[in-house]
């Protein structure tokens, strides 16, 4: 599969002509032959917004774990918000993605203190309750816990994983051909994990050409956000330098 929008949507087709029922983490056993689509926005609320457009052309829905603590976006901001509320619009789900790295966390009560009170700040943005987490590079330690946090699924739960065939893309690899385990139809169900982060329109960009552009465009993005608050910054810099400058 390539990490084009192009091919992604067609995954999406052949999911629907093996006769596969798009789901959720509450109702993926209501269908004899189902699958979960979610997917981990690690860097880019916009690239998660795009992606969901093409589900809902598509006529399809998944989930979208969003971060709270993470320096690549804001979700108190306005544009994060226009985002989150897009993919909603667009059918989407809206599930948290906790990084429990970014706490001083020692014991199990403190972890469920923290994934909580991040729900909550979620639940407040969506409007939704928060229903399903995601772990944000989970540890051997947490995988083999098999935790659960009361109302809130675990996306990570063995259930996801004994009873579902897990297909990833994380670090733009697909460890398995996703083609191939879709078209054999062997698996009555799937769970499958997706970053837009990697995938473009029209064209594949490999890694280090998706990771400079994402580099280039966040420059920019902070010189457009610095003109925001800083009256005549092209007149002391401007936007051509900064792009000069980066493309060296």
């Amino acid at each position: 599969m390539k990490f084009t929008y192009e091919s992604y949507a067609d995954m999406i087709k052949h999911l629907g002509n093996m006769e596969y029922q798009f789901a959720d983490y509450r109702s993926w056993k209501d269908s004899e032959k189902s699958v979960i689509l979610r997917h981990d926005v690690d860097y880019s609320l916009q690239k998660a917004a795009e992606f969901s457009g093409i589900e809902r052309e598509m006529g399809v829905q998944s989930t979208y774990f969003v971060l709270l603590s993470t320096n690549f976006y804001n979700v108190h901001s306005l544009k994060s918000k226009n985002y989150i509320r897009q993919i909603m619009d667009n059918g989407g789900k809206i599930g948290l993605h906790f990084d429990e790295t970014q706490y001083d966390i020692h014991t199990e009560e403190e972890l469920e203190k923290c994934l909580y009170g991040e729900a909550e700040i979620l639940s407040d943005i969506t409007g939704v309750e928060t229903g399903v987490v995601s772990m944000h590079r989970p540890s051997e330690k947490f995988l083999s816990e098999n935790r659960k946090f009361g109302h809130i699924i675990n996306s990570y739960g063995k259930l996801y994983f004994n009873e579902m065939k897990y297909l990833s893309d994380s670090r733009r690899n697909w460890r398995e051909n996703v083609d191939e385990i879709i078209r054999q139809g062997t698996y009555w169900r799937l769970h499958i994990l997706i970053h837009p982060f990697w995938y473009f329109a029209g064209y594949e960009r490999d890694m280090k050409h998706t990771l400079k552009g994402a580099i280039f465009n966040a420059s920019l993005q902070y010189y457009d956000e610095l003109g925001d608050n800083f009256s005549n910054l092209g007149e002391e810099v401007g936007r051509d330098e900064i792009e000069i400058l980066l493309k060296g």
